[in-house]
């Protein structure tokens, strides 16, 4: 069987129709949601970018070990277990750090390997004629943060076929008319919308605010505190410019698709459609990421179609990224290598279809290095720092917003997610200080 991966950055579980949100549009994910499967307590394991991606690639939890940064050369990787048995392997992106040094090893075991230019601070075109324009005072005194990606843009947009995510996509999908031909090939399209810079044609955000408006647009906010940054119309517009971007990239992933159709190959090729993680949207009085892992970051969509299994289901086992690669191993037929963290999401798809409801993982465990180390058995989420030095505990059933510290309220329940942390931590092998200091 085939396998299309297809993760598309910064994307709340909140912000698709098929998990409940009514004001974006997302018809193409919904689509598929409903001929597929939809994971409802799915959560990523290492936060953010690149070690989510080594999350996945690797099936091992990254976050215990190490931060910012690609694979290891000598790291056993999902690309080069299906290219070392003669099959294919295609990663196609259009993120910035998944070439330049400090993360330029995602591609390297991969079959083939293409970078779509131009986004974030990729520093691609250096036109002394381009006038830059910068769409808030904040980017004129910080040039470096998004005056590269700007100078892109302002050289490469004519057209919306000339933004990044259709480009990408647009490359996907010949991709898979040049390559249907091969039996079992895997294609990961990993894209950087809809993170920011939140910048979609301006029809996509006049969507959702007053088209007359004519602010600062801070396409890319810094993250922290809403208050004293933003004005309520200037964070609308941001909440705008980001409910385009999603609905942008759901029309491309949906091009995606009707391509897979039209070349035959749905019967024969298992599509997952995830990202790495969300994006405060209000959420605590904050915009942006790199706080405190709540849910809008953690808990993350997954949409899976398989030809034969769960289809129209939903499903609610804690699953992880770190099961990506153990699933796409399956389904390509190629066995998986001892030492991973992560199952195979097959069986449960499987079990679906029979309506059976398979014991899964007690608790989900995720974190990021040296910072925060968290756990949740689905209803309650216990988040600890690295040294002990502080705790939340929340009950997602009662509070979903994690608005109410139950730390000191509900000792006996403390103690139970602090036993499931220790748990999870020692399955792995989690470095002794780590262990210490999150379950204190």
């Amino acid at each position: 069987m085939n396998v299309v991966l297809i993760v598309a950055d910064t994307w709340r579980r909140d912000h698709v129709g098929c998990y409940g949100n009514r004001w974006i549009r997302t018809p193409n994910v919904d689509r598929l949601a409903g001929m597929g499967a939809v994971f409802d307590n799915c959560r990523f394991g290492s936060y953010p970018t690149l070690p989510c991606r080594n999350d996945i690639l690797t099936g091992r939890y990254e976050f215990p070990w190490r931060g910012w940064g690609g694979p290891d050369r000598d790291a056993v990787t999902l690309s080069g277990l299906i290219d070392r048995a003669g099959k294919i392997s295609y990663f196609l992106t259009d993120i910035y750090h998944h070439w330049r040094r400090a993360g330029g090893t995602y591609w390297w075991d991969f079959s083939g390997f293409e970078l779509i230019r131009g986004q974030e601070r990729d520093r691609w075109i250096t036109d002394a004629d381009i006038d830059v324009k910068y769409p808030a005072p904040e980017y004129e005194e910080d040039k470096n943060r998004i005056g590269p990606h700007l100078r892109n843009a302002q050289f490469l947009r004519k057209d919306e076929s000339d933004w990044s995510a259709p480009r990408l996509f647009e490359r996907a999908c010949r991709w898979i008319r040049h390559n249907a031909a091969h039996d079992d090939f895997f294609l990961m399209v990993d894209a950087f919308d809809p993170h920011e810079p939140w910048d979609p044609p301006r029809y996509y955000t006049d969507l959702y605010d007053d088209p007359a408006y004519d602010g600062h647009e801070y396409v890319s906010p810094a993250y922290g505190p809403i208050e004293g940054y933003l004005t309520p119309a200037e964070f609308k517009h941001i909440q705008a410019m980001y409910a385009g971007e999603i609905t942008m990239v759901d029309r491309y992933v949906g091009r995606l698709i009707r391509q897979i159709e039209a070349v035959g190959l749905m019967d024969k090729t298992l599509i997952v459609v995830t990202t790495d993680h969300g994006t405060y949207n209000g959420d605590h009085g904050l915009v942006g990421k790199n706080r405190t892992l709540y849910e809008g970051l953690a808990h993350i969509p997954l949409i899976v179609w398989h030809p034969e299994f769960a289809h129209g289901k939903r499903l609610d086992q804690l699953v992880q990224q770190i099961d990506f690669l153990p699933t796409v191993l399956e389904a390509v037929g190629v066995e998986a290598p001892e030492g991973i963290h992560g199952r195979s999401i097959l069986p449960l798809l499987r079990a679906a279809d029979a309506g059976e409801d398979p014991p899964w993982r007690r608790a989900a465990l995720f974190g990021n290095y040296r910072d925060w180390c968290n756990v949740t058995d689905g209803r309650w989420v216990l988040h600890r720092k690295f040294d002990g030095s502080e705790t939340l505990l929340f009950d997602l059933q009662s509070d979903p917003c994690e608005e109410r510290n139950l730390a000191e309220e509900s000792p006996d329940r403390l103690v139970h997610m602090k036993g499931l942390l220790r748990e999870k931590l020692k399955e792995i092998d989690a470095p002794a200080d780590l262990v210490a200091g999150a379950c204190s």
